[in-house]
């Protein structure tokens, strides 16, 4: 088996006690401190994430209408300075990857899952879409909380919420995973010292992987692999917001077809108010509609246990079964998102 690959982080990380997990053939911190703790650094004051594993491409505006036919996506009228989260879409409409979009004047910046970076890179490859990419020249760094734009505004201008903005430094966003305001930053290998520094001199501590995870479950957010997959399409995903293109694009035809109602899964969010723990994998019944749980945990701000499930169909009822270790344990279903 390969080694792993190594975040330009690696030797911070080691040097504050990181506890390391493979996740898609990177080695990444899971926790420094604890995920609980880490969690409730973001949630209630600052906290920053390692998140160099993730792939980063540069597109040219030539290519443009080009990648416009492979999200379901308006990126062609999105206005310079926005960014745009989206789906790439297969002939299927289901999903090869959510990604995030920068764009500026001179060029768009691609950030997709780093289990799928390959998978993009050869997708765009096969519609002569060029790139550049900048995944091992630079390092990708998000600070997230309620307090961190406030601290971050010693170092860099903050862009409105999902624009996004660049100078001889940093390359940045005003985006995130984790359901907090706060910056994800694209820096050269020349400058990261620099910016570790800073985050260090303002006290915002280190959170790994596990943190990450639960943040983006209380934020309602998917993850790729899970809530979103080459076997689930953007409607079933309960993503519908994303659809903005109205031109043909890889699996338009499925997509509007599901969204006038045709039959298709869908993706519901429950909570279970004991500590029960419905985990990816559970099998749950609601009705007469049989699904999976696709994430589950317990959430360290709502003190129960949450997740997603993915249904065969439109459940009749709110109320869930989970046969968790061969127990057969109540939930609801929430027409609402975890934390507002």
């Amino acid at each position: 088996m390969p080694d792993s690959l190594v975040s330009p982080l690696h030797n911070y990380h080691t040097s504050q006690n990181a506890k390391f997990i493979d996740f898609a053939g990177w080695s990444m911190p899971f926790s420094y401190e604890g995920t609980i703790k880490e969690h409730n650094y973001v949630r209630e004051d600052k906290g920053f994430f390692d998140v160099s594993h993730m792939g980063r491409l540069e597109i040219q505006y030539n290519d443009i209408a080009i990648l416009q036919t492979l999200i379901c996506s308006d990126i062609e009228n999105l206005q310079v300075g926005k960014a745009l989260y989206s789906i790439f879409t297969n002939n299927n409409g289901c999903a090869i990857d959510d990604v995030i979009f920068w764009k500026f004047q001179d060029k768009i910046l691609l950030i997709c899952n780093a289990a799928n970076t390959l998978k993009i890179k050869e997708h765009l490859i096969t519609y002569s879409i060029s790139f550049n990419d900048v995944t091992n020249s630079t390092a990708l760094i998000a600070i997230q909380g309620p307090n961190a734009i406030e601290i971050m505004e010693g170092l860099v201008d903050i862009p409105d919420s999902f624009s996004c903005l660049q100078n001889d430094q940093y390359t940045y966003a005003r985006t995130g995973y984790t359901g907090e305001d706060g910056l994800e930053i694209m820096v050269s290998l020349d400058y990261v010292d620099e910016l570790l520094d800073y985050l260090k001199s303002n006290n915002i501590s280190p959170c790994g992987l596990g943190s990450r995870d639960t943040l983006r479950l209380e934020a309602s957010l998917p993850l790729y692999g899970f809530e979103l997959s080459d076997e689930i399409t953007p409607v079933e995903a309960g993503l519908k917001w994303t659809i903005t293109n109205k031109q043909p694009y890889l699996g338009s035809e499925v997509i509007t077809e599901q969204l006038k109602n045709g039959p298709h899964k869908i993706l519901k969010k429950f909570e279970i108010d004991t500590r029960a723990i419905a985990r990816t994998g559970t099998k749950v019944s609601a009705g007469e509609s049989g699904g999976v749980v696709t994430s589950g945990n317990f959430s360290p701000r709502l003190q129960k246990s949450i997740g997603f499930v993915m249904f065969e169909n439109q459940p009749s009822t709110d109320l869930i079964v989970f046969d968790i270790r061969g127990k057969l344990v109540e939930g609801k279903i929430l027409k609402k998102r975890f934390l507002n």
